[in-house]
């Protein structure tokens, strides 16, 4: 796995340390760690011209299989009232679940505003337990800005 993950980080041109200190930091709930760490990926692996919201969905599922073992990582799988964009279900005892919706467009405060609500209104959590961190990402273009809320359930 080791070898796979410096495989992936020297295709991506993604850091291996960076991918294990932005998840660190969201182990942590060091949430502001983790947007410095993942606004640094956004800028340096992906392009002004591949703006949509698929693009940085896949990116950060690309970067979860270095949590392989520790989470059960699943992508737009039905939950609640519809489709979290990723699930990040916690393997580990006194692991946080997580999940991560993402918006793309202009207005990244309002987008990131409504991520979040998107999974609230929508239950995306339903079926987890514990600890749960509902992250809300917005980009534009090579700009994010993220929000979240941590539940307990």
């Amino acid at each position: 796995m080791s070898e796979f993950q410096t495989l992936v980080s020297e295709i991506s041109g993604i850091e291996r340390m960076d991918l294990q200190q932005m998840f660190d930091a969201l182990l942590k709930k060091d949430m502001r760690r983790f947007l410095s760490i993942y606004q640094n990926i956004v800028i340096s692996c992906t392009s002004y011209m591949d703006a949509k919201e698929n693009a940085y969905h896949m990116l950060f599922l690309g970067m979860c299989i270095t949590l392989r073992g520790a989470y059960k990582v699943t992508s737009n799988i039905e939950a609640g009232y519809g489709r979290s964009d990723i699930t990040l279900e916690a393997l580990v005892a006194g692991y946080p679940s997580m999940i991560v919706e993402f918006k793309q467009g202009e207005d990244i405060d309002g987008l990131k505003e409504a991520a979040l609500q998107q999974i609230i209104e929508n239950r995306y959590y339903t079926g987890l337990s514990g600890e749960v961190i509902c992250v809300g990402i917005a980009h534009d273009k090579k700009r994010c800005s993220m929000t979240y809320k941590i539940l307990m359930l």
